[in-house]
Formats: C-alpha cells, structure tokens, sequence
C-alpha cells in the first residue's frame, strides 16, 4: 500500500531513520559500558520494546503499572517501573505481574514501603525495589543523603523486599538548547546521585545499580562515571523540539525525525488558506503546534478539536483538495498516546504496523 492510500489522520514512522536512532543508542552505550533500558512511556508497544531487546536493551521502563501489565502479556521479561505504585489494588496487581517476569519498581515513601512488604508477604513475591532520589526535578523523589540513607535502611530491614538501588532523573534539563548548559546541568545531577550512593555505601550497605538519564542528556548520562544504566524514551521518534538541542560537537541531535502525522486538506474556504482533519484530539499540543514538513511558508492553527488550518501570506494556498500534509509533533509522547498503532513505511510504501498496546494506560 502507498503512504498516499492511507485514511487520515495517521501515526507514520519512517523505518529507515527508525532504526539508525535505535542503533545510535545502542553505540552510545555500548561505548562507554554502560547498560541501557529504554522507556516503553515514549512508544506502548510491546513490538517496538522486543525490537529495543533485540538491538540489545538489558530490559524496559514502564511509567505505569499498566503498562506494565500489558508488555508482560507480550512476554516482556525485565521492567522498571518508575512511577511509585500506591494502594492495595494496584500492588496486588503488580505482584500478579512479577510471578511472570523480573519486576523492580521505586519507592519514596516509608508507608508505601510497608504497605508493598504486607501485599507481597501476602502473595508470595518478592519485588526488586528503586529508591528513587530527588536530583532536580522536584516531582517524586527523596531527598538526597540521609533522607535516602534512611528511607534504604528500611528497605533492606524489610523482609519481602529487594534493595536493587536508586534511580534518578532529571527531566527538566533534557532540552536545555545550550549543550554546555545541558552538560553542566546533568552533571551536577548525576553527582547528586552518585554521592548518595557512595554515602549508603559507606553505612555498609551494597550499591550496584544507579539508573536514570534520558535522551537529551543521554551522550553525558553514558560517560560521566556513576550511572549504571540509562533510561533514554524520546530518542527512537524525536520531535520538534528535540531538534533544536545542539549536540557535544555542537551539531544537532544526532537522532533524526522518524515519527510524523499526515493528514488531509479537506476544505478550501478561502484562496489563501485550508482546512485539514487533524485536530486537538489528533495531535498533542502541550509542547506547542506541530510544524508542517516541507511548508516553510505556511502559517498553522488548531480550528477544534477535529480541524486545523494552514494559511499562506501574500499568496494562493498551493494545496488541493486531498492532498496529505506531514506534521512534526512538539511532543512524541503524548502524541503517541492518541493512537492504536503505527504505520511503519519505507520511501512511500507501508512496510508495517506496530500496535499500541499500552495507549490510555494510565493506572
């Protein structure tokens, strides 16, 4: 089937660029010997997290339980879930799932700890748990040094838990344009990590996994000593607001564009402008609008929920009725997370179709 066959509004991804992003990640970790598990939150697709296994992913990050519970039935092995799972209902669900693979989740909280040893006491199951440390980000998270200490002693006291080791993310650098600023800045964040590490090391406590990092800072996260693995998400699809992040060599990005969104002209109100399908409930728009490819004069506004507009200053709308249009998301995540599946292409053929098995799941 050709591209140009395809009912609109469409999820794409370009195979080629696709699969080099892939790779370049696996390099970026293979080099510096570090381990890498990538976060399934960017993609919900158990075929996709099976690809990232394959080029050589240790295991995958899920944000939610949920899905986790969905990549589980698709025989994913190895997940770090790394949102705190709270409640009777959700931890028994999460012990149901680690009777059938390795499930390690963090904690920030001593009564969510306690609350965890009861319900795994009760089922029989063991889980490997991840402090996680609070190096930047101000959202979930210890406080780094004697908060965490404390909050591991109660760990390793507990009987029905593993202490597996701290993670720590700092997600607000992660498009930080200036490399030297996303530099420093991620440096001084895995430090925060490390020291806490080293500080429960010397209580005499055993430390051997440091987990965290993201795309945007992922070639610092790798080589700066401290972090045992990497939990880069973004990196497979990009967006348009990762391609403004300079690189070390003051390049851009070395990821390229693989996801996009192509949609219909499907009214021409006026010489100067089109309608298209494409919506707010088509395409995100927390990081802004999407930018239209290959378009540079064109102006673009949402019109509702299930229209958008592209207007043309001082000349004639080149478009036709039919014609597609290709956008770049400002946010592959939430952009993502509106669609059942993916369309994989290759020049301007379909080459495949990967489901998004874990859209909408958000418990």
């Amino acid at each position: 089937m050709k591209l140009s066959q395809l009912d609109t509004p469409v999820l794409l991804v370009d195979e080629a660029p696709f699969l080099r992003n892939m790779q370049r990640m696996q390099d970026i970790a293979v080099s510096a010997g570090i381990a890498y598990r990538p976060h399934a939150k960017a993609h919900k697709s158990a075929e996709i997290a099976k690809m990232q296994l394959d080029a050589g992913a240790c295991g995958v990050c899920c944000a939610k339980l949920g899905e986790a519970e969905v990549l589980v039935s698709h025989e994913i092995k190895d997940i770090l879930i790394t949102t705190p799972v709270i409640g009777i209902s959700k931890l028994t669900r999460m012990m149901q799932i680690a009777n059938k693979a390795r499930i390690s989740v963090v904690v920030d909280n001593l009564d969510n700890v306690a609350e965890m040893a009861a319900v795994a006491q009760t089922c029989g199951v063991k889980p490997d748990i991840v402090i996680e440390v609070d190096i930047g980000q101000g959202r979930c998270g210890v406080a780094p040094g004697e908060a965490t200490l404390d909050l591991v002693r109660e760990v390793v006291a507990t009987e029905w838990l593993n202490f597996k080791g701290l993670q720590g993310y700092q997600g607000s650098i992660q498009m930080l344009v200036p490399f030297t600023e996303r530099d420093a800045a991620a440096r001084k964040a895995v430090s925060m990590l490390t020291e806490t590490a080293d500080m429960i090391r010397r209580s005499g406590i055993r430390v051997d996994y440091l987990t965290g990092g993201g795309s945007g800072t992922s070639v610092t996260d790798a080589t700066v000593k401290g972090l045992t693995e990497l939990q880069p998400g973004g990196y497979l699809f990009m967006d348009s607001r990762y391609r403004e992040v300079e690189w070390d060599d003051g390049n851009t990005i070395p990821f390229e564009q693989s996801l996009t969104l192509l949609a219909s002209v499907i009214s021409l109100p006026e010489p100067n402008r089109c309608i298209l399908d494409m919506g707010l409930k088509a395409i995100s728009s927390d990081g802004g609008p999407p930018l239209p490819q290959n378009l540079p004069e064109a102006r673009f506004k949402f019109a509702g929920e299930e229209h958008s507009e592209l207007s043309f200053e001082n000349r004639n709308c080149p478009l036709k009725l039919g014609d597609k249009v290709s956008f770049i998301p400002t946010h592959c995540d939430t952009t993502v997370n509106l669609y059942d599946r993916f369309i994989a292409f290759s020049g301007d053929e379909v080459v495949d179709v990967w489901n998004i098995a874990a859209r909408g799941r958000v418990q």
